[in-house]
């Protein structure tokens, strides 16, 4: 029995580590679908494994852990993997025979599958001790269903007493079994992923502090002739002829785009925070959405605002208002006439969240990943360097910037910092007290 059991949780974790090795090293994808596809290959030959090789109890009682690779197919990869698992689980199943004890397990199949997809997209946001509470009461539940298909299947048969027979130290194993592999996949699964994040950071990091030194030190040497070019370009404007003049101003206007995009690089390279101050962003927000509200209109774009009254957080207020108002601007810039923007700022635990949706056209996968990176603008004439510089403020203010996007149907751009209590600013202003003082000797 032990050596059958272990089989079954071998190949329970097989499918972890194979898709490792093909897919999860690459944290995005170009084709998502087929991901989800994969999973749910690999996970139902795991489902199919699971009874070929069935855990033998006594000398006639077979069982398996079938039902665990399929909740994983479709917390992990949605309907489309549940489906294939499922397919799989039921042509094998199918092919072991048909009858009552089939139409059972195609029902418990339903059930599980619906239930399992109804709770997915709230399992994705947990944390991981939130998963792996979620996917006990989970694995519990799918075994309460599938013995109460069992007993329906016996008591069909008549066969009710042999089930009895099989004493209540067996169900609590067998009920054990299930949470126990269900909770270790969980486990291994978070494990790899997050190593896979941390990972994809670290080489993040690396090519923006490169970029960074770059940045800084190529902008403030273009930046000084620059400026004399247009010095003496103004200068020669008062000996020219009008048409010369309409040329010299278009020189200007170009040299102040290069300006301005040299200073987007600056601040890239060095988000320093001028001042760090424990501020009511719920007051800033409101301000900034009665600000952008007039520029919405003109794209008629209908800006409305969901604000809590007190949200307090330690944070540049300059830059905090740039932060926002450069989410409003591009949200805008993505609506076609007659969209809708709507801004939140609520508090979610030790955190504010502030929130900036619109149902403007949208984005794949593969470009809400690379936002943020140099270079890269959904924007025809964009560099790209407002939402880097944005990114690089957020992260400067201990936050994190996320995006949620769905080609066609609009975006959701969240920021989330850390609020600040009354005693956080009393420390806070003890250490920068403190900082002045050593800075003084």
């Amino acid at each position: 029995m032990s050596k059958d059991l272990l089989l079954n949780l071998l190949l329970i974790l097989t499918p972890i580590f194979v898709y490792q090795v093909f897919q999860m090293e690459r944290v995005s994808t170009k084709k998502p679908h087929l991901d989800q596809w994969l999973i749910g290959l690999l996970y139902g030959i795991a489902c199919d494994l699971c009874m070929v090789f069935p855990i033998a109890f006594g000398e006639d009682f077979l069982w398996d852990l079938r039902w665990v690779p399929f909740l994983i197919a479709v917390l992990y990869g949605g309907w489309r993997s549940g489906l294939v698992a499922a397919l799989l689980l039921l042509g094998y199943r199918l092919y072991l025979g048909g009858g009552i004890s089939f139409y059972s397990v195609v029902v418990c199949l339903l059930i599980v599958f619906t239930c399992t997809m109804l709770i997915r997209r709230r399992y994705l946001s947990y944390n991981r001790s939130q998963k792996v509470l979620c996917s006990l009461g989970l694995s519990l539940t799918t075994f309460l269903f599938m013995m109460a298909s069992i007993w329906y299947v016996f008591d069909a048969k008549s066969q009710v007493e042999y089930l009895v027979g099989r004493g209540c130290a067996f169900y609590w194993m067998y009920a054990g079994l299930y949470m126990f592999a269900m909770t270790f996949s969980v486990l291994l699964i978070e494990n790899l992923m997050e190593s896979a994040r941390m990972r994809e950071e670290i080489r993040k990091s690396e090519k923006l502090n490169i970029i960074s030194d770059l940045a800084a030190s190529i902008a403030h040497e273009v930046r000084n002739p620059l400026t004399v070019v247009r010095g003496f370009i103004q200068l020669a404007q008062s000996t020219m002829d009008e048409d010369n003049r309409r040329y010299m101003r278009t020189a200007i206007s170009e040299l102040d785009r290069a300006e301005f995009i040299i200073s987007d690089y600056l601040n890239f390279a060095k988000p320093e925070l001028e001042h760090l101050e424990r501020v009511n962003i719920a007051v800033e927000v409101r301000n900034i959405v009665t600000f952008m509200t007039s520029y919405a209109t003109m794209q008629a774009v209908e800006l409305t605002l969901d604000v809590e009254d007190t949200l307090y957080v330690f944070v540049d207020k300059v830059k905090f208002k740039q932060v926002i108002i450069n989410l409003v601007k591009n949200s805008v810039e993505a609506i076609r006439q007659g969209g809708r923007i709507e801004v939140r700022a609520h508090r979610n635990g030790d955190c504010v969240q502030v929130t900036v949706i619109d149902n403007g056209e949208g984005m794949t996968a593969e470009q809400v990943e690379r936002l943020g990176k140099p270079f890269y603008s959904t924007k025809e004439k964009g560099t790209g360097l407002g939402l880097m510089v944005t990114f690089r403020i957020v992260e400067a203010m201990s936050g994190t910037l996320t995006f949620e996007s769905e080609k066609g149907r609009g975006t959701q751009a969240t920021i989330t910092v850390p609020f600040a209590t009354k005693k956080d600013n009393f420390k806070r202003r003890n250490h920068d007290a403190g900082d002045e003082s050593s800075h003084d000797e």
